[in-house]
């Protein structure tokens, strides 16, 4: 049985809860508000939220990366000594500015536009249902 769900876009609340779904195994700078994420982000989708939060935590890990290359290019050419520079695990984490560029490259999958047709089709969808359908109830005689 095929069924079409219209679901609508996150509202505050559900935008919030995403983004600490998101987040939840991820190490946050405790100055990110997740409430001003969340706010930041009104019409887009729980996925377009979801790629925010991999878009920054993407560009968190390859920044740590690359440090440690570099880190590691000067242990090899004897600038340094092996452990030196070496970076606390506790100290990689995300940042606002991660959070900034990652909001400066999302985008909203769902268009006004969309959101007009998907209303649209809701409404036909209820109108469509008739009185039959909604009020119907099997008779008391077995029939």
């Amino acid at each position: 049985l095929d069924q079409l769900i219209y679901i609508p876009l996150p509202d505050l609340e559900s935008r919030e809860s995403i983004f600490k779904a998101a987040l939840r195994k991820a190490p946050v700078a405790p100055d990110v508000s997740i409430r001003t994420l969340a706010r930041s982000t009104h019409g887009f989708s729980g996925a377009d939220i979801t790629e925010i939060c991999q878009r920054a935590s993407k560009l968190a890990i390859r920044e740590a990366i690359i440090e440690e290359e570099g880190r590691l290019a000067k242990v090899e050419a004897g600038e340094i000594g092996e452990d030196e520079g070496r970076k606390d695990p506790a100290d990689m984490i995300i940042t606002k500015r991660h959070f900034n560029f990652a909001m400066a490259k999302a985008r909203r999958s769902v268009t006004e536009k969309d959101l007009v047709l998907f209303q649209e089709f809701s409404d036909k969808q209820k109108a469509g249902r008739g009185k039959a359908a909604t009020d119907f109830k099997f008779d008391d005689y077995g029939a």
